[in-house]
């Protein structure tokens, strides 16, 4: 999540796309959602009553944008996340992800490494994910 408050409308004029209804309608979601969002808790909210096509391309414009991630919880489903920014660049960082509630954080205190690739190769995503209870569901299953 991003660490100062900064509107969805401010975000979308900062990056290359235009601040269409529903980009500003999803991105406003997923921002406030603080562990992940689905596709299907997406397309079920009442904020969106675009159709399923309009969020899925959505979605691919705000990550191919780099403000948005999408990653697999502990289940295997895939959620939605802000995608911090530092300094003006992404920094490599890993993920918690609850295998009960199936809850996921940016665990942006911890910061990884960079990885160096063989020459001809391109870096797209970097995922690093640790799977466990988080810290409501260790203190019910204690």
């Amino acid at each position: 999540m991003q660490k100062e408050f900064v509107s969805a409308g401010e975000i979308l004029k900062n990056s290359s796309l235009k601040a269409t209804r529903w980009r500003l309608v999803l991105l406003g979601m997923i921002m406030k959602s603080e562990s992940g969002i689905s596709y299907q808790e997406l397309s079920e909210s009442k904020d969106f009553e675009g159709h399923r096509v309009t969020l899925y391309r959505a979605l691919r414009d705000l990550e191919e944008a780099g403000i948005i991630e999408k990653l697999r919880d502990a289940s295997g489903n895939v959620k939605y996340m802000m995608k911090p920014k530092e300094s003006g660049s992404h920094r490599l960082h890993p993920h918690f992800s609850c295998r009960i509630c199936n809850s996921m954080v940016c665990l942006t205190d911890i910061e990884l490494p960079d990885i160096s690739l063989p020459a001809g190769y391109t870096r797209e995503q970097v995922v690093c994910l640790v799977y466990g209870l988080c810290k409501s569901c260790a203190s019910t299953t204690s």
